[in-house]
């Protein structure tokens, strides 16, 4: 009889081994995602949509915890110093990632070097605008104005070493001209002075301006994107007016800790490639004008690493004070 029950333990420990075996061995616990911005913005929305995607695929919990200031940065730094076994990640975004570093001498983390890239999520194209009630119907108009007269053209941006306040500096870099920032705290109150027309113009997302173009408060003058927006078929691009290769969009992606497990990355990877195939989630990238974007592990880092340079390009000229 012990022989026997022996042997039926051993049948019923080999059976269950492969359960055992089949578990996976990251996520074992609910894992949570800074954002560095406040709910309800894009980054977040996004964020939170690829969340529940994770969840799904994962089996665990992906916990949004919004940490935001300092233009997304507090985040990031909180992750860089995380512990690098996948409990804590970042859903990053262009400015704390790429920006950030170009602009800011004495930011606490290295983008490369303290965070592990691991897929970007998708794009965002942004549009050239000014109100409805401007004069200038081209991009050309806009620019002989600014070269008639040094700083009469006024851009808003929703802060200093925004992508807006970047993207603008690239094109009166590659025009040639002098134009007056006026900076904000925030998108919102930049879109409503540009609206009354207190600034002549700005480049931001497409989730943006898109509405207000709708209703007719403000007028697209070009896509600030390489290639034209599906959006906006019939708008021409910068590059297309001329204005050499100005690429003006903002991005957002998932990164971990410094050392983050390969075979982490890789299940983070697949899991990103499969949530993008969700009709949820493209809804939500589709309503904010967002690309779907494919660049993961090593492509992604190279990806950063040229974001960057491109954005020391342009202040490297002594145009926007480095602080």
């Amino acid at each position: 009889m012990t022989t026997r029950r022996a042997l039926a333990a051993l049948v019923i420990g080999t059976l269950a081994a492969p359960a055992v075996l089949a578990q996976p061995a990251w996520p074992r616990r609910p894992v949570r995602m800074l954002v560095g911005f406040a709910p309800g913005g894009f980054t977040d929305i996004v964020a939170r949509g690829i969340a529940e995607q994770y969840a799904a695929i994962l089996g665990q919990p992906f916990v949004i915890e919004n940490r935001s200031g300092a233009s997304g940065t507090l985040a990031a730094d909180a992750v860089a110093k995380a512990p690098a076994d996948g409990s804590v990640l970042l859903f990053g975004h262009s400015t704390p990632n790429a920006v950030a570093a170009a602009l800011f001498t004495n930011l606490p983390y290295d983008p490369l070097r303290d965070l592990t890239p691991v897929a970007q999520v998708a794009v965002h194209p942004h549009l050239l605008v000014v109100p409805a009630s401007s004069p200038h119907r081209t991009t050309e108009s806009l620019i002989a104005a600014a070269k008639a007269q040094a700083g009469a053209i006024s851009y808003a941006s929703s802060g200093i070493g925004s992508v807006h306040h970047l993207a603008c500096e690239m094109l009166a870099k590659a025009a040639g001209v002098q134009l007056t920032h006026v900076p904000y705290r925030g998108s919102a109150p930049a879109m409503a002075d540009l609206i009354a027309g207190r600034v002549d113009m700005t480049i931001d997302g497409v989730s943006a301006v898109a509405p207000q173009i709708a209703e007719g408060k403000l007028r697209p003058l070009a896509a600030g994107t390489l290639a034209r927006i599906a959006r906006f078929p019939e708008l021409t691009t910068l590059r297309e007016q001329g204005y050499g290769e100005i690429d003006a969009m903002s991005w957002v992606g998932v990164f971990g800790p410094p050392g983050l497990a390969p075979e982490i990355v890789a299940a983070l990877s697949r899991a990103t490639d499969q949530a993008m195939q969700a009709a949820s989630l493209q809804r939500v990238l589709e309503g904010g004008g967002s690309i779907a974007a494919d660049r993961r592990g090593p492509a992604f880092r190279d990806f950063i690493a040229a974001e960057i340079d491109r954005y020391k390009a342009v202040l490297g000229d002594g145009r926007i004070p480095v602080t």
